[in-house]
Order: C-alpha cells, then structure tokens, then sequence
C-alpha cells in the first residue's frame, strides 16, 4: 500500500477516521497511565489546531479516533504534536527509548453521516470483538459511556448523525444503547473493519463505487505527482554531471 499524501486524501472541513498502532505492535496503550496521558494530550491541544472528537476507543495497542478538521495542515500538526508528546512521556514514565507510534496515523474521510455513525459504532464495539468479549459499558476509555449514558466528556463534540437518534438526551441515549445491543446479539450486523475490503478503504470510507472513484482519482493524481517529481530530480542530476 503506498503512502498518498495526505492533502490529496483529508481536505479542509474533512470527516476523518483516525488510527495508529503502537511500535512494533506493542501494548504501550494498556495502562492506565498511557490512556489517561493520551486522552488529556487530545483534550489540550484540540481547540488549539480546530479539531472536533465525535468519538473514540483506547485500545491496548492501538486508539481510534473519529472527527472533523478545519484544515488539513491543522489535522496533521495536531496529530503530529499529539503524538510526539505522547512518546517523551510515555518513555520519560516507562524508562523506555525509541518510538511509541509504528508509522503515519491513517485518517480515511467518509463520505456521510451514515458512514460516521458505522464507524462509531464499529470503535464502540472494538473491545467486544477482542478474545476478552468485554462489553462497551464495560470499557472505561471509549465515548461509548457518553453517548449511551450521558457522562460528560469534555473531549466530545456530538455530531448531528447522533442528534438526530432523538428529540430529546435521554431518547438518544436509549436509541444508542439499544443499537448497540441489538447489534452484539446479532454477529451478521456487526461492523466489519472497512480496511480489509480493499485498498481504498485505507483512505476512503463510503459507498464502494464512491470509494473506487476518489481512490481511482487519488491514484491517477499521485502517480502525475510522482511522474513530475522523478523528471525534476533527473533533469537536476543530469545538470549537476554536466556542469
């Protein structure tokens, strides 16, 4: 899979999903410590680089994370400072060196609010999937606790996807935790990892032939890209061994 850059993928208003894995895929996300941190990382410097959080789910290895951006560049500095933070005091408490995140966070758009709520629900139901079964309400690290019970988180941003599940706080929550539950009893409606169906999940989330069209138009605009970018790095070389 190549790395597209991501300006040609997330653009300025975006609806992202974003998600890492830790280095060498390990747990450094299994404590309490390392979820906390990264949570009060997120919460500090999201207003800074106008980033919205509609939901989230602390794994043992890796988080999720869904979202708006106003820009791009914003997405990525506060992903980048985030991040960064996040590996200095992680190792600075584990007396650990070296990187904490494997590689470049993905952060697939959507294409609609139905697509937002389907991957929500996908995080919320992140835990259960795992070999330990755990229940969502039953996962301290996730937005699950927000939106089927009312806790107040103040990372969170509700999207209008969930405001429209009810009239009123309580008939939302009880819609939320309903769906969920009707879901878990039922292993055929639960949501499927949109990155194993194909590449262009990687980088768009949606209707499939509105994923094969952005990730066909990505894929033509990167190869021009990388086309231009050999013939320039030739025509330099050529002119540094002539001179």
């Amino acid at each position: 899979m190549a790395n597209y850059p991501r300006s040609l993928i997330v653009h300025d208003g975006s609806v992202f999903h974003v998600t890492w894995k830790c280095h060498n895929n390990d747990w450094l996300l299994s404590s309490e410590f390392a979820k906390k941190l990264y949570y009060e990382l997120l919460l500090k410097y999201k207003h800074y680089y106008g980033i919205q959080i509609f939901s989230y789910c602390f794994m043992d290895n890796h988080p999720h994370l869904t979202g708006q951006c106003e820009t791009q560049k914003k997405l990525s500095d506060f992903f980048r400072v985030v991040n960064s933070c996040f590996a200095k005091s992680l190792n600075c408490h584990l007396k650990r060196k070296g990187q904490a995140v494997m590689d470049r966070f993905k952060s697939p758009v959507m294409q609609t609010d139905e697509d937002l709520m389907n991957v929500m629900i996908y995080n919320d139901l992140n835990p259960y999937r795992t070999v330990k079964g755990t229940r969502p309400k039953e996962h301290k690290w996730s937005s699950y606790h927000h939106y089927a019970y009312g806790k107040e988180d103040p990372l969170l941003t509700e999207p209008e996807c969930y405001k429209e599940m009810g009239k009123t706080a309580k008939k939302r929550q009880k819609n939320y935790r309903l769906m969920i539950e009707e879901i878990m009893k039922d292993d055929h409606r639960m949501p499927k990892c949109p990155y194993r169906k194909n590449e262009g999940y990687l980088c768009f989330v949606g209707n499939p032939a509105w994923v094969e069209k952005r990730y066909h138009a990505l894929k033509k605009v990167a190869s021009k890209l990388r086309k231009e970018w050999q013939e320039r790095h030739q025509e330099f070389l050529g002119f540094s061994i002539h001179k």
